[in-house]
Order: structure tokens, then sequence, then C-alpha cells
């Protein structure tokens, strides 16, 4: 009786050990999706070049994979910063604010970016860049990056990022974990601290997108 319910207990721990593990391996790649979406976002709103997709390497650990992501973030907060930079020193405070404030209307948003687009004959990119640059230079974009230093971690983020669809066996192995308990509280932890910023990112593409698509409807 004892041993049946242990048993039934190590498979339920097993199954979230493996479910703990792929939504990591989802929160990495949803990392490298909404940077791809905005990277397309900055090619076709504010004259930037456009990039190649990044794509995650499932050969590649989970940390590697990260820095990655990170580097391309801070080069997209680099552009954002600097085209925010030229809208503001481009208009009067009050209109910037109207750009900036999101309590402003979108009616009186979509005039001003108008406006804006005429006097600068496009230079800030197509009539949606200003609205892109201020709402990237004004979000927390600088502050969901994957964390770069997460030393408690370490035997995880050493993993290849195709290691986290093993078998639960194979991923104690692998974390060097006697028992499934430790294995699971880990990867747990570890899910915990990249799945808040990766949310909070994916929340600032959504505004600056649904910006976009408000506004254009207010022209």
């Amino acid at each position: 009786m004892l041993s049946a319910l242990f048993g039934n207990e190590d498979k339920l721990k097993k199954e979230e050990l493996i479910r703990s593990t792929q939504s990591l391996h989802h929160y990495v790649h949803k990392y490298f999706n909404i940077t791809n979406r905005l990277l397309e976002i900055l090619s076709t709103h504010l004259n930037q070049s456009h990039s190649p997709a990044l794509v995650a390497n499932e050969s590649e650990s989970i940390e590697k994979n990260c820095a990655r992501v990170r580097d391309v973030m801070r080069l997209i907060l680099d552009v954002s910063e600097k085209e925010n930079k030229h809208v503001r020193q481009s208009i009067e405070p009050a209109l910037y604010e109207q750009i900036a404030f999101s309590g402003a209307s979108l009616r009186d948003k979509a005039a001003v970016v108008k406006d804006l687009h005429q006097r600068t004959m496009g230079l800030l990119g197509n009539v949606f860049g200003p609205v892109v640059a201020v709402r990237l230079a004004n979000s927390a974009l600088g502050n969901v990056m994957p964390p770069a230093e997460l030393n408690e971690f370490q035997p995880l983020l050493k993993f290849a990022l195709e290691d986290l669809m093993q078998s639960s066996a194979k991923i104690s192995v692998l974390l060097c974990r006697n028992s499934l308990d430790e294995a699971l509280q880990l990867v747990e932890d570890a899910l915990s601290v990249l799945k808040t910023p990766c949310d909070s990112y994916n929340d600032i593409l959504c505004e600056v997108e649904a910006y976009v698509t408000i506004i254009s409807e207010h022209m």
C-alpha cells in the first residue's frame, strides 16, 4: 500500500519535473520570438537595416542562448534611446509628453505623430517611428533581459537547450541531484527567475504593437 502511494508520488514529481523543464525551454524560445518581433518593428518603422532572425541554438547552453538575446536586446534599447532623443529634440516638450504619456488620447497621439512625420520629412522612419522609439525608450526594456548572474542555477544554465526536453531521470542525472525533490526545486526556482522578466518583455512588445495598430486606425 505504502509502496504504491510513494510510487504514485514519484510519478507525479517526475511529470512535474518534465513540465517545468519544458516550460523553461518554452521561455528561452519566447525571449527569441519577442526579440525577433521587435527587430522587425525597428526595421519597419525606424529605418533600421533588416536583421536576420535570431535563432535559438538547441546544442548551446541556456546561458549562451540567453547571452545572445541580451546582446540584441541591448542593441534594440540603444537604437530606441537614440531615436527617442531625436524625437525629444525635434518637438516641443508638451507634444513629446503627448506621445510618451500613456494617458493621452490615441486621437491626440495620432495627430502629433502625423504632424511630426510631415515636419521631419520622414527622417525618423515612417509615421509610427516616433511612437515606437518613445514607447520603447520609456519602457522597462533594460530591466527585463534574461538574468546574467544566476550562480545558484549554474548546473542548470550549463544544460544544452535540447537537454530540457529529456526524461526526468536524465535531467536529475545531468543536474547531479540525488532526489527528484532537489531537481524539481532547482528547475522551478530557475523558471520563476526567467518567467517574470520574459512576461514583462512580452508586455512591452504587445504595448508597442497595440499603439501602432490603434493609432493607425485614428490617422
